[in-house]
């Protein structure tokens, strides 16, 4: 038997006018049960005098709603599944923030992820404190059968699982797990497909995307603005519909930094925040007080990259303190200290090439 329709244009939609009247007669249509109206209109007086739910803003200024899409993009491997594990667990904590966004509450995440296994998430989560967790996080593993949001098994399973932990935000990681082509109409269903697996009304949460960014095209701006939002990759509508876009973008061309930037390139329903930086740690975020500003905002043809030839005239001397070191290498290149000392970390690009015995630095090719 199927499944039962709301209202009468649920049956026109679905099985089409010739089935009509079998549905009445089976009383699978309860035609005397009221549904809620598929659209609705208010006078200017009435939306003037619209008093918001109080707990409907879970995040910043309007940034993370309950009701409302938010993005998070960037290109793979720059930290975005981190960041919505970040949310997950500012979400859960009292009084925290999420990349410098005030939390208004606590609250539950269920994030439906694709490329974790159960291998990986026990790397990720042992370094935070899951007791204090249990009640506000839910992660799944990926799909046996992929992320399959029209399947009527599938639809069933989630929709079970979204009854029993009641969610205040579901996170999707990522986005082209179940937005299989790129044309307009695809993301459309997709969007579609998403929400009809949802609560309605006021236990409908807040939905969060994870997406990636196209390929960098040579001297791109990706340092801040509204353009970050045309990097997401696919139609335009992953970038119409989020009501809050957040991008995150390496802080430095060197690829072993762990230096990030996070941007607000929109935010409908508030005022966007401004850009920080932060650098990635096990168990989050931290953010980065000693940024190099300045070259970040370079074009990257202008921006400093040490190279081994570098640390070759800061030591040519021999040995060095690493407070020297790095006040040289600054002084060498232009980049700020704080840059310097990335780049003579003991785990950074240059590990095979220096040593550390105490606070003095050894340099060897």
């Amino acid at each position: 038997m199927p499944a039962q329709a709301k209202d009468v244009s649920d049956v026109l939609m679905r099985d089409g006018r010739e089935n009509l009247r079998e549905h009445i007669e089976a009383n699978i249509i309860p035609l005397d049960e009221p549904r809620v109206p598929r659209i609705r209109f208010y006078s200017p007086s009435e939306l003037r005098a619209y008093v918001p739910e109080t707990d409907i803003a879970l995040v910043g200024n309007c940034h993370v709603m309950r009701g409302e899409t938010f993005l998070i993009g960037g290109e793979p491997g720059v930290g975005k599944s981190r960041g919505a594990t970040s949310l997950a667990v500012a979400g859960a904590t009292p009084d925290s923030t999420w990349f410098g966004l005030p939390v208004h509450r606590q609250f539950r995440t269920m994030i439906v992820q694709t490329e974790n296994g159960r291998y990986r998430l026990q790397q990720e989560y042992s370094s935070l404190g899951c007791d204090e967790l249990d009640d506000w996080i839910r992660v799944s593993e990926p799909p046996p059968f992929g992320l399959t949001l029209t399947h009527t098994e599938f639809q069933k399973d989630i929709r079970a699982a979204l009854e029993s932990f009641k969610p205040d935000c579901v996170i999707l990681d990522p986005w082209n797990a179940a937005a299989k082509d790129d044309k307009q109409r695809d993301y459309s269903d997709t969007f579609d497909a998403l929400r009809d697996l949802l609560p309605t009304g006021p236990d409908k949460p807040a939905l969060g995307i994870v997406a990636h960014t196209r390929k960098p095209q040579a001297n791109e701006k990706r340092t801040g603005g509204t353009g970050l939002m045309h990097i997401l990759s696919g139609s335009y509508i992953l970038t119409s519909v989020p009501r809050s876009i957040f991008v995150m973008v390496r802080g430095s061309d060197e690829e072993t930094t762990d230096s990030v930037v996070w941007c607000n390139p929109k935010n409908s329903n508030g005022p966007q925040s401004e850009r920080t930086a932060w650098h990635r740690r096990a168990g989050g975020f931290a953010p980065d007080t000693d940024f190099d500003w300045r070259e970040f905002d370079k074009p990257p043809d202008k921006r400093v990259i040490v190279r081994l030839e570098h640390l070759e005239q800061v030591f040519e001397t021999g040995d060095m303190e690493l407070k020297a070191a790095a006040h040289a290498m600054a002084t060498l290149t232009g980049i700020n200290e704080g840059s310097a000392y990335n780049a003579l970390a003991p785990n950074g690009k240059f590990k095979a090439n220096l040593s550390r015995k105490g606070n003095l630095l050894s340099f060897h090719r």
